[in-house]
């Protein structure tokens, strides 16, 4: 019974349409944004979810100019319909597509559409305008009365900036263009308010004397008053890296080494993503940026500065304050890491073998006495001492795993295997080995590359 009643259901839905088995309505268009800009080798065109009757698509369709219609002929693609103008399209004149009206499909059903487009028309020779500059720079100062200069990429309709231009907050103005008609400058009619930001913007409403609208909106910024709050580089100094979230600051860059962090503190809250963008070290070293608050940039390098090798430390002027004011100049400082080189000072073993050694020739043979049986327990203790202090794990690992024991003599000798690792202080580390085997064997005793010698045991 339930099935019957199911199927009762389906067919009154049917005949009432509330259930609809038919075709898409969709349909795209090109153009399909507002003040498109259509190129010169782009097709102007309708595109149907379903096979169109031909006779009613064509008739929706228009295309319509100051002076009226636009002639053309149409062209078909299975379901996409392209239309090209009898005379072509002119680059200075703005063209409306319209399609509106009913579309039958190939089963008779009518789809209704309202479709209107403003478009321009680009050819290679027209080129779509943008603001190039503005002087004084975009997030710096204006005093009193100065005057504001805007430049364009190509001469401009005048006319549409009365749509398309607006300063925030308002305050009246005069303007003056050059003879191209790539230049205006702005004449305030009052002076500027002390400690202000003034927005200027362009919208799309603003056209070239071709008619092509910009490119894309532009807006920039301006702070007037004679004790405008420009962002300045107080300072350039060393942090250490273990201490980043507290530095401990030295004085300058002079005493930089190793892998310390560089802090620069600013006088004003900076934009942090504009302000880390102008920052940069040169060679180019890597690292990564941290904030220690709004005021103040840290770089912290992954790797250790290299000694004798002169860095400048550069922040250009996009350098933003969070008032969307910018660094007024480039500011730049070098430094010569105070980086003394790593050397293995000498190699400890047993007195009675030599030792310790404070040469390394590989050249020369150290006799070594590691017992008298052949078993792989027979172990020997080295131990290394160097010029610089190793504070952290993964510094004392990054020197364990520099140091390397071969088998030389004979072919295919197995290395011993390190036993026990122990370092004494912060630059001395003891090393025991096991499984040397006696009796003229030959071992290549390598360290960090800083010194190797050849061992022969006895």
């Amino acid at each position: 019974m339930k099935k019957y009643f199911s199927v009762l259901i389906i067919i009154l839905c049917l005949s009432c349409g509330v259930v609809d088995f038919s075709p898409s309505d969709s349909i795209k268009v090109n153009p399909s944004k507002y003040n498109q800009v259509v190129g010169e080798n782009e097709d102007i065109y309708v595109k149907f979810g379903f096979s169109p009757d031909h006779v009613s698509a064509q008739s929706a369709f228009e295309i319509q100019r100051m002076g009226g219609r636009v002639s053309g002929t149409f062209k078909w693609n299975d379901n996409t319909m392209i239309f090209t103008p009898d005379k072509g399209f002119e680059a200075a004149q703005r063209y409306l597509l319209k399609y509106a009206g009913e579309v039958a499909d190939t089963s008779g059903k009518g789809h209704k559409y309202n479709i209107y487009t403003p478009f321009f028309y680009q050819t290679k020779q027209s080129a779509k305008p943008a603001v190039t500059k503005i002087s004084p720079a975009d997030g710096s100062a204006v005093h009193a009365w100065d005057r504001i200069t805007f430049s364009f990429s190509v001469p401009m309709a005048m006319t549409s900036l009365i749509r398309g231009f607006s300063i925030s907050p308002e305050i009246e103005y005069t303007e003056e263009w050059n003879e191209e008609h790539t230049q205006m400058v702005l004449t305030p009619k009052e002076q500027w308010k002390e400690h202000q930001i003034y927005s200027f913007s362009f919208s799309e409403e603003v056209s070239s004397a071709d008619g092509i609208p910009l490119s894309e909106p532009k807006s920039f910024f301006l702070y007037s008053g004679s004790g405008a709050e420009l962002p300045k580089v107080l300072s350039v100094d060393t942090a250490l890296n273990d201490s980043i979230s507290y530095p401990l600051l030295l004085t300058g860059l002079d005493g930089i080494k190793n892998n310390d962090a560089i802090r620069v503190s600013f006088s004003e809250a900076m934009d942090k993503d504009d302000t880390e963008g102008a920052f940069s070290i040169n060679p180019d070293i890597e690292g990564h940026i941290c904030w220690i608050d709004d005021y103040t940039l840290v770089f912290v390098p992954d790797a250790e500065w290299q000694g004798e090798t002169l860095y400048s430390v550069k922040i250009d002027t996009s350098a933003k304050s969070r008032k969307g004011l910018l660094l007024p100049n480039w500011f730049e400082t070098s430094f010569t890491p105070d980086v003394i080189p790593l050397k293995l000072l000498n190699i400890e073993g047993k007195d009675a073998d030599g030792f310790p050694l404070s040469l390394f020739d590989s050249s020369q043979e150290v006799d070594i006495d590691v017992g008298d049986t052949l078993l792989p327990e027979n172990t020997y203790t080295f131990g290394f001492v160097f010029n610089h202090q190793f504070t952290t794990a993964s510094e004392k690992e990054q020197i364990y795993s520099g140091i390397k024991l071969k088998g030389v003599f004979p072919p295919a000798l197995v290395a011993p295997k390190a036993m026990s690792i122990f370092w004494s202080g912060d630059s001395r580390i003891q090393v025991t080995y096991t499984g040397f085997i006696p009796e003229g064997r030959i071992y290549s005793l390598d360290v960090n590359g800083l010194g190797k010698i050849t061992l022969r045991t006895r």
